[in-house]
């Protein structure tokens, strides 16, 4: 006996395939950073993100997944098979050498860049057709300026301790001891590799490093050292020391960028400052989100275009 689809079966059947088409090519950019995979409850919280729902879309992936190479790599593969495209810059963490066999930071950095060619995680600028939109997006490599050095994003704290003690990269950051490397100058440099962008493409850029100091600051908030001392669980600590560079602004808007994402704060903000539209959307540790001290995070990373 052949069975045949009647008029209203074959609407049916239509209706559906063209939802499943309109769902199948739609895109959207998403930014998520500072995952911390070292903590179990932040590798649950990466592993419960849907298999499927994001099956064709972007992820922007603004650093700090882990300081073990072995763990980065499996974590970075799971994300990976998530998403349509990742794209991925490392953070400090990425960088640390605790017990592997590096020769220093740099060379962890370019092991991380050839696993990432090699697994299509993208680690170069690449162009999307977003509806009727072209959009450019370009990974920053970046490190941050100290204090005494020039474009830092320093800002003086009452009690600070001017050694920084707390800060981890002093113990398990390594640079190559020759010619006195500059890693702020040789990472941007890194970035340098990019195509001149059309002049009808919107160029989304990523960095891991915050790239100037209003972003340091909720709202209309600006610098407020008695409201630092106050208001801060750690006094002696000024992470301003070690926040990001001015010359990662300044790169962006070279490049014409209208959206710069960021990560390293673990505090996360949306503000538009001189025509530039600045995002953070970490994950950062338990404890943080215990306290609120990181917000927004619960239904998964952020969705900037394509909502």
């Amino acid at each position: 006996m052949i069975f045949r689809e009647t008029p209203l079966e074959r609407k049916v059947k239509k209706v559906d395939f063209e939802c499943y088409a309109t769902y199948f090519h739609a895109m959207r950019v998403f930014i998520l950073s500072d995952v911390h995979v070292d903590f179990e409850e932040n590798r649950k919280w990466v592993q419960q993100l849907s298999d499927w729902d994001f099956k064709n879309d972007i992820l922007i992936l603004a650093g700090d997944i882990t300081h073990d190479f072995d763990l980065l790599r499996i974590w970075l593969l799971k994300i990976r098979r998530k998403f349509a495209e990742l794209f991925f810059v490392p953070g400090n963490h990425d960088l640390w050498i605790r017990g592997e066999d590096w020769a220093n930071s740099l060379e962890k950095f370019k092991a991380i860049m050839e696993f990432c060619r090699s697994n299509e995680i993208e680690v170069q600028a690449k162009v999307f057709t977003l509806g009727k939109e072209r959009i450019r997006i370009v990974p920053v490599f970046s490190w941050y300026n100290l204090q005494e050095e020039k474009d830092t994003l320093y800002l003086p704290k009452i009690g600070e301790d001017a050694t920084n003690r707390m800060w981890s990269d002093n113990y398990y950051v390594h640079w190559p001891e020759e010619n006195r490397f500059d890693p702020s100058a040789y990472f941007l440099e890194y970035s340098n590799h990019w195509q001149p962008a059309e002049s009808n493409e919107k160029i989304i850029t990523f960095s891991h490093f915050l790239p100037r100091h209003e972003v340091m600051f909720s709202g209309e908030m600006s610098y407020d050292p008695e409201r630092m001392r106050k208001h801060d669980r750690f006094p002696q600590f000024n992470f301003s020391r070690v926040a990001g560079s001015l010359k990662i602004d300044r790169f962006i808007r070279k490049l014409g960028a209208t959206i710069h994402i960021y990560g390293h704060q673990h505090i996360n903000r949306d503000k538009t400052v001189d025509g530039v539209r600045y995002l953070s959307h970490c994950l950062g540790y338990p404890e943080e989100r215990r306290r609120g001290m990181v917000k927004g995070i619960e239904n998964g990373p952020k969705v900037i275009m394509g909502d």
